[in-house]
């Protein structure tokens, strides 16, 4: 029931704003309420639903604004980390991100879309975390899972004609020769890619943002 109610969101097949009635809900989808229900508090929980008192659960509509400043922001604490990083990332911590990028490609290669997303936060998570600050992390965490959401609605993932482990291992590489600025840059220019892939919906044009 979660993952078929999450795949209609993420196909807009129940669009940004809707109003999840459970008594429809499950007389579409031939089910009791229990399920419908329980589906809708995980969806709630992961962010895609935002339940308000008196009134019901609706699926989220992020503003552009909104996308605009959470992207800008995780680019920028994503900047430092990966300088952090780069200044003392051992042979063995760069063999550990090749892991992630090796595990990342064989996902992506699948089309699994959670599990793909699951793993390109884990890499991103991971640089944060050898950067030694464990405050850079927990922020950077926080909006890895902000951004996702917004990646699972607009659902760029079909529009990719590559892998952008790609672009992973230009962060990677850069890491590995100590070059701060070149990681930095990198770090940039992915998350530049991730914005620009996002589909426009409603009132976003398609060129609506670049760092």
């Amino acid at each position: 029931m979660y993952h078929k109610l999450k795949t209609a969101i993420r196909k807009r097949y129940i669009k940004q704003g809707s109003q999840l009635v459970e008594v429809t809900l499950a007389q579409k989808l031939g089910v009791s309420r229990t399920p419908v229900r329980s589906a809708i508090k995980r969806l709630e929980a992961e962010g895609l639903v935002n339940s308000i008192p008196n009134r019901g659960a609706f699926v989220i509509t992020p503003t552009k604004r909104e996308i605009e400043e959470t992207f800008l922001v995780r680019a920028e604490l994503e900047c430092m980390a990966v300088g952090l990083t780069a200044e003392h990332c051992t042979r063995a911590q760069i063999e550990e991100l090749h892991g992630f990028i090796d595990f990342e490609a064989a996902v992506f290669d699948k089309k699994n879309l959670d599990n793909y997303y699951a793993a390109n936060d884990s890499f991103h998570l991971r640089i944060a975390e050898m950067s030694g600050n464990k405050v850079l992390s927990s922020y950077i965490k926080e909006l890895l899972d902000k951004t996702r959401i917004y990646l699972i609605l607009y659902d760029p993932f079909f529009k990719i004609e590559y892998s952008p482990t790609t672009e992973h291992l230009d962060i990677v590489e850069a890491i590995a020769t100590g070059d701060r600025i070149k990681a930095r840059a990198a770090v940039r220019a992915h998350i530049n890619s991730s914005i620009n892939g996002l589909q426009a919906v409603g009132e976003l044009p398609e060129d609506y943002i670049t760092l």
